[in-house]
């Protein structure tokens, strides 16, 4: 005759074993394909004020990537077709910032061009319709790492997320951040070509903390 007990003990001994398997927390921050769409818009519109800038003050404009080739090119004049042309930003990138502010029952996006007050070009802000997702995964990722700007733009049709995950998301448990507290801090990334710079900002003291700051790219 089965024992019941017997049963029991191998169902007890295995939630042991799945309790002891490593949890590790992430979140994200859920931009939808229909807003995707429309921040690629503005970022292109961005690229050639910028460009524009530079031919009017300079002569002529340097760019990263020109008619689907990468490498350097100077245009005296900027390209008509969106996307056509990648204005070099310096050796590493980091012309847009992505600045989020999370509500009670909505996210806040801000997007600033470094340049902006320069060639005056006004922040793209928008609210998402979506809230800060959290997850918990069997092992560490580093998908914050992948946070880049090239693949919102060369894909528009599809959804984005600016991930805080493995090691940056262990540095904001670290400076005393709580998820109870998300909307006390407002979360900016910058990405560039080596990666994403990730910064913090307590609202009320205004304290920032670099996630990223001893982070080897």
């Amino acid at each position: 005759m089965f024992d019941i007990r017997v049963l029991f003990v191998v169902i007890l001994r295995h939630r042991k074993k799945v309790s002891l398997l490593p949890n590790y927390e992430s979140l994200y921050f859920h931009i939808p394909a229909e807003k995707v769409n429309a921040i690629a818009a503005w970022v292109f519109l961005s690229d050639k004020t910028y460009m524009q800038n530079e031919i009017n003050k300079h002569g002529v404009t340097t760019v990263i990537k020109y008619q689907g080739k990468v490498g350097f090119h100077r245009l005296n004049e900027v390209p008509q077709q969106a996307g056509m042309a990648t204005p070099y930003y310096g050796t590493t990138g980091g012309a847009y910032n992505f600045i989020f502010t999370v509500k009670d029952d909505d996210t806040n996006l801000r997007i600033r061009h470094s340049m902006g007050s320069q060639i005056k070009l006004k922040p793209y802000e928008t609210l998402l319709g979506t809230q800060v997702q959290f997850e918990n995964l069997p092992e560490s990722t580093d998908r914050w790492f992948m946070n880049r700007l090239e693949t919102i733009i060369e894909d528009p049709t599809k959804d984005f997320r600016f991930y805080i995950d493995g090691e940056i998301y262990a540095n904001l448990l670290a400076v005393g951040w709580q998820k109870e507290h998300i909307q006390e801090y407002q979360y900016k990334f910058i990405p560039t070509t080596v990666g994403c710079q990730i910064i913090i900002r307590h609202i009320a003291s205004t304290q920032t903390f670099d996630l990223t700051e001893n982070i080897e790219w």
